[in-house]
């Protein structure tokens, strides 16, 4: 991760790309499931008692609901993991990891529409992404400057 090898940025990185994965498949559901096709796994179906038909079909939207946010919750976990990492890591390591705001802003954005991957307003990126990465930019250069 920008020329930092250490056993610290690689755990890190490890959390927010599991937590990256977790959000394409959130995010690929709507998309795939029009074509026909779902990747969700069997296990994290079963869990729920939802089949892939209805994923596929749209039916029983409460409980795929549920199926998202099982995948949620573990993207969050490992979002959370990526930032208590942080303070640990050399300071312009973190520029790696400011994809993790963009991936909590649409977690945060998928609880306000309650897990209802089916509502266009969930998958619309946040119109205020570009301000807060810059901010988030700006406290890594800070803390870089401060070191």
């Amino acid at each position: 991760m920008l020329g930092y090898k250490t056993v610290e940025t690689d755990h890190a990185v490890s959390h927010l790309g599991r937590c990256e994965g977790h959000i394409a498949l959130i995010r690929s559901i709507p998309l795939l499931a029009s074509r026909g096709a779902c990747l969700v796994p069997n296990t994290t179906l079963a869990k729920t008692g939802v089949s892939q038909a209805d994923i596929v079909r749209g039916k029983n939207r409460d409980l795929i609901k549920d199926v998202v946010h099982d995948i949620a919750s573990s993207a969050h976990v490992h979002a959370e993991h990526c930032e208590k990492l942080m303070p640990d890591l050399p300071p312009r390591s973190i520029y790696g990891l400011l994809p993790l705001t963009a991936a909590k802003l649409f977690l945060s954005r998928l609880q306000k529409y309650d897990f209802d991957i089916f509502n266009d307003r969930t998958l619309i990126r946040s119109p205020s992404l570009p301000f807060v990465l810059m901010k988030d930019s700006i406290k890594v250069g800070m803390k870089c400057r401060l070191s």
